[in-house]
């Protein structure tokens, strides 16, 4: 799954598009959708930068959801969302840079914060002191949220690698844990949020294999508290496409730098 290919077949990027091989090859013959062409048979690959971006411009543009947008849809909307609509707020979020990971994810940071509603941020490749820099830069009392438990920031091994390995059902175990605790602590909406390039903190991590898994029950479980928004960050420059895809097939909800978009889990 994290492999260095970052070329998708034209059967994977119909999948990762969810259209007809055909159209794949009718776009690609006028020239709307990039392939390169491989082997004595020239077969179409496709890179996913690629099918993001021609996803992108086939989808109504919006800006990036300003702080006031994302506490009117991710706060009192929550109360109105059907129960089978809970898992929609398992969004995976998508960036190519850092300055990029940091304007898409600010507006979740401080729609919670600012509103006194806890934040529970996994971190791998952003330091610690320089994701508190670029929240005290945003004006938030960051000593009296981490007091009063509305900010913990924790590192992969006290997270996703405790046990010095992957287990999903570990895991799951450990996010639900948390979203008990801050429940019964009074708090009615919390936002659970992890930068996913754990996966490259070693050369081989046991049970990394079982990320999708995770990922794919992460939905029953967002179903169960439907008050709860689980962001995973993702990196197009270190993940792969066929790890791509699969972030695309587990998430009910995908966020860029063009806005919010429907993911493919559940079709």
């Amino acid at each position: 799954m994290l492999e260095a290919q970052k070329f998708l077949t034209i059967e994977e990027a119909a999948t990762f598009l969810h259209v007809s091989e055909t159209s794949l090859r009718r776009w690609t013959n006028s020239g709307k959708l990039p392939c390169y062409r491989v082997g004595g048979r020239s077969e179409r690959r496709f890179l996913a930068e690629d099918l993001l971006a021609f996803m992108r411009s086939r989808t109504t543009p919006s800006s990036p959801p300003s702080t006031e947008m994302l506490s009117i849809i991710h706060l009192p909307a929550l109360t109105s969302l059907q129960p089978n609509d809970a898992h929609k707020l398992h969004i995976c979020l998508f960036f190519r840079s850092q300055e990029e990971q940091w304007r898409l994810l600010c507006p979740y940071l401080l729609s919670y914060l600012n509103a006194n509603r806890p934040v529970l941020y996994l971190y791998d490749s952003t330091p610690s002191a320089r994701l508190m820099e670029q929240l005290h830069a945003e004006g938030l009392p960051l000593d009296g949220l981490i007091a009063r438990g509305l900010l913990r920031v924790l590192p992969p091994d006290q997270s996703y690698l405790l046990t010095g390995r992957f287990d999903a059902q570990r895991m799951l175990t450990f996010i639900e844990e948390a979203i008990q605790s801050t429940l019964a602590a009074g708090h009615s909406h919390v936002l659970l949020t992890g930068e996913m390039t754990w996966c490259f903190s070693k050369s081989e991590i046991p049970g990394v294999e079982q990320l999708v898994t995770y990922e794919a029950l992460l939905n029953p479980l967002m179903e169960k508290y439907p008050t709860v928004t689980l962001l995973c960050q993702y990196d197009l420059k270190r993940f792969d496409g066929a790890s791509i895809l699969d972030a695309l097939l587990t998430h009910p909800s995908v966020h860029m730098a063009s806005g919010l978009i429907p993911g493919f889990y559940g079709l």
